[in-house]
């Protein structure tokens, strides 16, 4: 491998190689790979030199820190203060979706009102037009031409009924469309 520019190729070699080498010492490498450690160390003049270096620095810090010793109790207390965290947000987490639960029950219930308080009027418009109109078709004598004259009479004033229930359809759309706007602007 090469050097990059600027830096001393030994210097390369030792920051290619150091991380190799302490995990040799501490043990986590693969059998391969130790094998490819093992083998460079025997032709390489500069890495057993650097791991005896890295084995001295392991012993001055297993010296000026010393391995920490727990008591048997520790894993005790420990998992107890996990438990009681664990409840503790449960419980903080029960009481925050019961309040989101209470809030959106009453947007529901205030929504459905105002709804319900403009769907209905709208509704009984639209049923007060299409009596309106049926009471039009009666005055027109309508009814009383289909029973008198039959269904020839019929087809030849079939355009004024089917204009008739357009209306009909029309003014019950328009209804329930004007019922839904005036629910919509109250929220």
């Amino acid at each position: 491998m090469t050097a990059p520019i600027g830096i001393d190729p030994h210097e390369a070699h030792l920051l290619d190689w150091n991380d190799r080498l302490q995990e040799w010492l501490d043990g986590e490498l693969s059998e391969t790979e130790r094998r490819v450690v093992d083998a460079h160390l025997a032709t390489c003049a500069m890495c057993p030199e650097q791991l005896e270096l890295l084995r001295e620095l392991d012993g001055t810090l297993a010296v000026a820190a010393p391995r920490l010793q727990l008591d048997a109790a520790f894993d005790t207390r420990l998992m107890r203060e996990i438990d009681a965290i664990d409840d503790q947000q449960r419980i903080r987490m029960r009481q925050r979706l019961e309040q989101e639960r209470q809030a959106q029950l009453r947007s529901l219930s205030r929504h459905w009102r105002r709804s319900l308080a403009f769907v209905i009027p709208g509704v009984v418009a639209a049923m007060a037009l299409i009596f309106a109109l049926i009471g039009s078709l009666d005055h027109s004598d309508i009814s009383r031409n289909l029973l008198i004259q039959g269904s020839g009479e019929f087809a030849r004033h079939s355009a004024l009924y089917v204009q008739a229930l357009i209306i009909a359809v029309i003014g019950g759309g328009i209804g329930l469309t004007v019922a839904r706007w005036l629910s919509s602007a109250a929220d």
